[in-house]
């Protein structure tokens, strides 16, 4: 699932291209119609004309702000990928994907695709997103905000909560924009192990924890940019120093990874350095 860090990846890397410019027609896949939150007509009618004004992450979702010309009637596309989604931008003579859901064609032969090959994705076309995106209110701050709140406030919203620390840092009214991956990883950078109720934490470790989150987020966004091969419709975690590594060895320690769960969903730490 893209959590932050592949979506802000995303969003700097689109924005340039898409913004200011004009969509000129919007196709969607019958097969993948059910996808969509709304009259799939509403979409293919109502979204050519317009202008894309912004591109902004919001959580797990991508939000393409639309305008009518002379800046009036704005609306949001906000897609939240789930597990299977990707995004794809390329020249409108590129080969259509089976797993295309829908395209919007760009002025000047671009076409932004979406992709999603578990049909799992949630689609929406909203004028007011608080009222017409399930969960929206309830969201809590932008996991990468957590340094401009401060120590004292991270520790206050911290303590609202009791669940054990991989649960919490999934939690979206806790942060926004972390998932399963990014949490195990924060984790391992702030040396606990995800087992461990909040409760359990002792200041020093909250601090940790506080510090571990916006360097592991940036740190993830600098590799994913920096990687030469990168492609908006693939997801390539191998930076990464825990997920998905069980039974290899510890980058930190050299203790073996454990693993729990499926590979759908792992919870990957290590004994030897997390407590």
């Amino acid at each position: 699932m893209p959590e932050l860090p592949e979506l802000e990846a995303l969003r700097i890397r689109l924005a340039p291209r898409l913004e200011g410019n004009v969509i000129t027609a919007a196709t969607v896949n019958p097969k993948k119609a059910h996808m969509l939150r709304y009259p799939v007509e509403h979409f293919a009618n109502e979204l050519p004309a317009r202008r894309i004004v912004s591109l902004v992450q919001r959580g797990k979702h991508l939000v393409f702000g639309t305008e009518l010309g002379g800046g009036g009637s704005p609306r949001w596309l906000v897609i939240n990928p789930m597990l299977g989604g990707r995004f794809q931008i390329v020249g409108g003579d590129a080969p259509v994907p089976a797993t295309e859901v829908f395209t919007i064609r760009i002025e000047g032969r671009q076409e932004l695709r979406y992709l999603d090959f578990r049909d799992m994705g949630r689609i929406y076309w909203v004028s007011d997103c608080d009222r017409e995106v399930p969960g929206w209110p309830a969201l809590g701050p932008e996991a990468d905000s957590v340094p401009e709140m401060g120590l004292e406030v991270f520790r206050k919203r911290l303590r609202r909560f009791r669940d054990e620390l991989k649960d919490l840092l999934r939690n979206q009214e806790f942060l926004a924009g972390i998932g399963n991956a990014y949490s195990d990883e924060i984790l391992f950078e702030a040396r606990l192990l995800p087992l461990r109720r909040r409760a359990s934490l002792k200041p020093k470790e909250e601090e940790a924890l506080y510090e571990a989150i916006p360097v592991v987020l940036k740190r993830a966004v600098e590799a994913i940019l920096a990687n030469p091969n990168y492609d908006e419709s693939k997801q390539d975690r191998s930076f990464m120093a825990v997920h998905m590594k069980g039974g290899k060895t510890c980058p930190r320690c050299g203790h073996r990874i454990s693993q729990l769960g499926s590979n759908r969903e792992p919870l990957n730490f290590c004994r030897g350095c997390q407590l």
